[in-house]
């Protein structure tokens, strides 16, 4: 898949890219990074699905490949915490004159409900697929982790399940705990919502449709087992679809790891650098020298 990026507002940046099924985006923050997935996802053609929040359009990349399904995703701008809070008061005021801007105010911050649309876009055996897929890769992790003895940190491998219904989130926990109010979890409910919305798309491209995710670092609060494991299932289910297109910014290491897990040749990594107003992106060069990961190697 090849982009041509053009970007001249906040930044400067005309480059060509190629891009494989699974495209991993690197570098320092306030690199660009976001800029240019937003700028994917407003010029992609298909139909699309922003679980966060709406951004004005920024900046031209014309994409030889046209989706028939295109998600985004940035967790750090998930406001269904205040939907969720605040439901009820949307509910009662519903349809009143004097608060018609509350729909507004509502479809902003329940972005994640369009989840379920994708979900109900799938067929019952592709989502049950899925979760066999996920479930393989949290069993080879264990195993890996048996033979290294240290089993005790298969339990956090995925520390919180999400599953959407047409009455919102529910959720379970690895103590057994579970819930509707997303109000009841710490920050570590937006990567497993991630998870979910990974394993919903891979369905969705069970379906012979071409699927393009785009996640904006999606292990942002993720413990680093989480992270780490994270990274394999999205190249898991990536390899075992070849309808499934994801494009992923991250500054975490062990998701970086997860990722390219052995054999890397199917992702391909592009690092992203800042000079004043002008981007600089590039292959990775193969060398030990990671540019943001680094330091701590560097001077320790």
């Amino acid at each position: 898949m090849k982009v041509n990026v053009n970007v001249t507002d906040l930044v400067e940046a005309n480059v060509t890219l190629e891009l494989t099924r699974l495209t991993l985006l690197i570098g320092p923050n306030l690199n660009g990074k976001s800029i240019l997935l937003r700028c994917i996802y407003n010029s992609v053609k298909g139909l699309k699905y922003n679980l966060s929040v709406n951004y004005p359009p920024i900046g031209e990349c014309s994409i030889d490949k046209d989706f028939n399904y295109v998600i985004y995703i940035d967790p750090y701008v998930i406001t269904y915490y205040i939907y969720d809070k605040y439901r009820e008061f949307f509910e009662r005021y519903e349809g009143n004159e004097k608060l018609t801007e509350l729909s507004e105010i509502e479809k902003e911050v329940s972005g994640i409900s369009r989840l379920l649309e994708i979900r109900s876009l799938s067929r019952d055996d592709d989502l049950f697929e899925a979760k066999q897929q996920v479930n393989n890769v949290i069993r080879e992790i264990t195993e890996e982790l048996k033979e290294a003895k240290h089993e005790e940190e298969a339990k956090y491998l995925v520390p919180l399940w999400i599953s959407l219904t047409k009455n919102g989130l529910e959720w379970r926990d690895i103590f057994g705990n579970e819930g509707t109010k997303i109000t009841e979890l710490p920050p570590s409910f937006y990567p497993s919502f991630v998870l979910t919305a990974t394993m919903y798309s891979y369905a969705l491209s069970k379906k012979r449709e071409n699927v393009l995710l785009l996640l904006d670092e999606p292990e942002a609060f993720t413990y680093p087992s989480f992270a780490y494991t994270l990274g394999r299932i999205i190249r898991h289910l990536t390899e075992n679809s070849e309808y499934l297109h994801v494009i992923a910014i991250t500054h975490s290491w062990d998701f970086y790891r997860g990722l390219l897990y052995r054999n890397s040749s199917n992702v391909k990594v592009y690092v992203i650098n800042r000079d004043g107003k002008k981007l600089e992106i590039g292959p990775r060069e193969d060398s030990w020298y990671i540019p943001g990961f680094s330091v701590s190697a560097v001077l320790g």
